[in-house]
């Protein structure tokens, strides 16, 4: 709720405390009590009823009509406490209340509440009632049903009914249709006014509501569904038609997919990438170089049987001699130790 205010109504003095407007989250209200014949040395009445109404309506936010009942004893109730038998205190009040798409209003005494509408004026309060506190009776307000937002702009001005004598309604539009903000309509109804009348008091309020977003029509959100569907399935065949073109990718281990050969062949692989070896545990090498493998260890010569004084024995001999020991009594008998003894036997 974009809300503007104004009100010179206390005489002498300026307050503007008896107009006011609060929101909260999708609930907003907008108050103005006028008050007349209030007690010298408490004209803070009008304040007063602003403030009981305001805390009534944002503790617990409601349209219906047992929630409307009770705020306004609550505000005549305030009139009544004020009043003495030298001072009959009275209130114009007059009260708007939205809740998220519907609003209402509350209207006694002379206060209007006036419904603007894409800048027309689509409904007003009568401004006919009796004042709170007038006959000590709750008296009967204006109150509006619950009504919903139009699609468009929405705007209300509350006022007094003093303006309402020297501003037309067609002014009203005029000013509106002119105005970007609450701000600005308030200045140009403000500045019409006091051209008129400097002498009698006035308050003024302009409320701008929030423009509703527009929803597409029906045939608009099913034609682009088509075409994000068509888009879609065009998508999937272009990829489709360039995996074919240029291949498979490679596949989830990095290496190109198996290739299928001719009917009857064996599928082949491509070769597997040469893998660079390890070094031995405890030997390091310079990166990018072989790593050579050390020499094996060579056996120590066997050592050879040295021979008998005078005899000399040929290559064949000397292995004979060393592997094999010819018995003397039987020439094919071999014995694995030429220290070994005969068989008694033989």
């Amino acid at each position: 709720m974009d809300c503007a205010r104004y009100s010179n109504y206390l005489n002498p003095g300026f307050d503007p405390e008896n107009v006011r407007c609060e929101t909260k989250g999708s609930n907003s209200i907008a108050v103005m009590a006028l008050t007349y014949n209030e007690p010298k040395g408490r004209e803070g009445l009008g304040r007063k009823v602003t403030e009981v109404v305001l805390q009534h309506y944002m503790r617990r936010p409601s349209l219906k009509e047992i929630g409307l009942q009770k705020m306004t004893e609550f505000a005549h109730d305030a009139v009544c406490v004020e009043q003495s038998p030298g001072y009959a205190a009275e209130c114009d009040l007059a009260v708007l209340m939205t809740q998220g798409n519907k609003f209402r209003w509350i209207c006694t005494g002379g206060a209007r509440i006036f419904y603007f509408l894409n800048g027309q004026i689509m409904d007003s309060s009568s401004g006919k009632t009796p004042r709170l506190g007038s006959g000590r009776e709750k008296e009967m307000p204006d109150v509006l049903q619950e009504t919903e937002f139009t699609k468009g702009e929405n705007s209300f001005l509350v006022c007094s009914d003093t303006f309402c004598k020297y501003v037309k309604e067609a002014e009203m539009e005029n000013a509106l249709a002119a105005s970007d903000n609450a701000e600005d309509w308030l200045q140009a109804l403000k500045n019409l006014y006091e051209d008129r009348c400097t002498e009698e008091p006035f308050a003024l309020m302009t409320v701008f509501m929030p423009q509703k977003r527009k929803r597409l029509p029906k045939k608009a959100v099913i034609a682009i569904i088509i075409a994000l569907v068509v888009l879609a399935v065009g998508a999937f065949f272009a990829l489709g038609a360039a995996r074919r073109r240029n291949g498979p990718g490679q596949g989830p281990d990095g290496r190109p997919p198996q290739t299928q050969g001719e009917p009857g062949t064996e599928p082949t692989h491509p070769p597997e990438p040469e893998r660079p070896d390890r070094p031995p545990q405890g030997q390091e090498g310079t990166p990018g170089e072989r790593p050579t493998q050390p020499p094996r260890p060579t056996q120590p010569p066997r050592p050879e049987k040295p021979e008998a004084p005078g005899q000399s024995a040929g290559p064949d001999e000397t292995v004979i001699q060393e592997f094999f020991t010819l018995s003397p009594d039987a020439g094919a008998t071999a014995a694995p130790d030429a220290t070994m003894a005969p068989d008694a036997s033989l």
